[in-house]
């Protein structure tokens, strides 16, 4: 029996998706790394069992080793910065650390650059990882369709090449040469042999709800508030695209979780070398503009904002060879990093 041209056409199809699909998981093997930072800092957090106090960031807030922190403050802090961290993942670690413990202070350590008006957080994904690293393969993927599907379409990615790039998840956290991607898939098999899946305990809560778990709701006035303060945005001598009211939402979200669970909340720029503000004209004087807002819009909800570059001792204190780069502490100088927010986290918070 010959089959009709539409029947062709439907199996050609489904065989091109599948065919689709296997590809990308034989590159996603071979090209995404596995267990990145997000997912490292995941499952230690589900093997930590006392914690009183997060941080949260990108990765430029990775110079606080938190095992240290709580020595020199008696604390039980844990340090949840990751690269690449937007404000919409930092407010998930806080809820997420908030649904197992019973958190007493939180501060995001904040490079300027995370209030722009991008809104797409590229690191997301790797949560969803841990969460389908512990569920059955056919569930793996129509999470994975289900997901990406939503993303694809959402009202701030359709048409833009990130709606393509969501499909092909390799194109981020991945590793390059063959010595690196033999290692990669080792390990990645090694994994799977062990039985070692990502995130360990809290990958059921990832997947059901556990950002629900605690209160954190606007009240009328909370609402009244915000309209003002992203009215004010547009007043700001700032080139455009660097405050997004998107971002300042997710700040204000941030302010109200803290406050309704009676959580101690601080925002601290980041120490940095000293051509930090130089690297582009007029950054100094836009970066201090940025920071008068953001210091105000949290000082009105209640809480504490600093900015490293306002101590006059910063530069001695961390000299500029502490630093590989602009933002980010050498390894061998996170103790001294540590010590110093430490100082200024605790004074900042008495």
């Amino acid at each position: 029996m010959q089959l009709s041209k539409y029947v062709k056409r439907t199996l050609k199809a489904i065989l091109f998706v599948a065919v689709f699909f296997v590809m990308m998981f034989v590159l996603d093997a071979m090209f995404e790394m596995d267990e990145a930072s997000t997912e490292a800092m995941l499952t230690r957090y589900s093997n930590t069992e006392d914690i009183d106090m997060v941080f949260v960031g990108n990765s430029a807030g990775e110079m606080v080793d938190d095992e240290l922190y709580s020595k020199i403050t008696g604390d039980d802090a844990f340090n949840m910065c990751t690269p690449s961290q937007g404000l919409s993942v930092s407010f998930k670690n806080l809820q997420l650390a908030s649904s197992h413990h019973k958190i007493k202070k939180a501060v995001l350590l904040l490079t300027f650059d995370v209030a722009d008006t991008e809104s797409y957080d590229g690191i997301d994904h790797l949560y969803d990882r841990v969460v389908d690293s512990s569920s059955p393969f056919y569930v793996r993927i129509v999470n994975i369709i289900k997901r990406d599907v939503k993303r694809s379409f959402a009202r701030d990615m359709i048409g833009s090449e990130k709606s393509v790039n969501i499909w092909i998840p390799w194109e981020n956290e991945t590793m390059h040469g063959f010595d690196n991607v033999k290692k990669n898939l080792t390990k990645r098999f090694s994994r799977m042999m062990r039985g070692d899946r990502l995130g360990s305990g809290i990958a059921f809560d990832l997947n059901h709800e556990v950002y629900d778990r605690n209160p954190g709701r606007w009240t009328d006035e909370d609402a009244a508030m915000f309209e003002e303060d992203a009215a004010a945005i547009d007043e700001l001598p700032l080139p455009e695209g660097m405050l997004g009211a998107d971002k300042m939402e997710l700040l204000a979200d941030m302010c109200t979780f803290c406050r309704d669970n009676y959580i101690d909340f601080a925002v601290v720029v980041t120490p940095h070398r000293t051509d930090y503000y130089d690297r582009y004209d007029e950054y100094r004087a836009n970066v201090q503009t940025l920071s008068g807002y953001l210091d105000a819009f949290v000082s009105k909800r209640g809480f504490m904002y600093y900015n490293t570059e306002d101590d006059a001792k910063l530069h001695t204190t961390l000299p500029d060879a502490y630093f590989y780069d602009w933002e980010h502490v050498s390894d061998e100088y996170k103790p001294q990093a540590t010590e110093y927010l430490a100082g200024v986290i605790t004074d900042l918070m008495k």
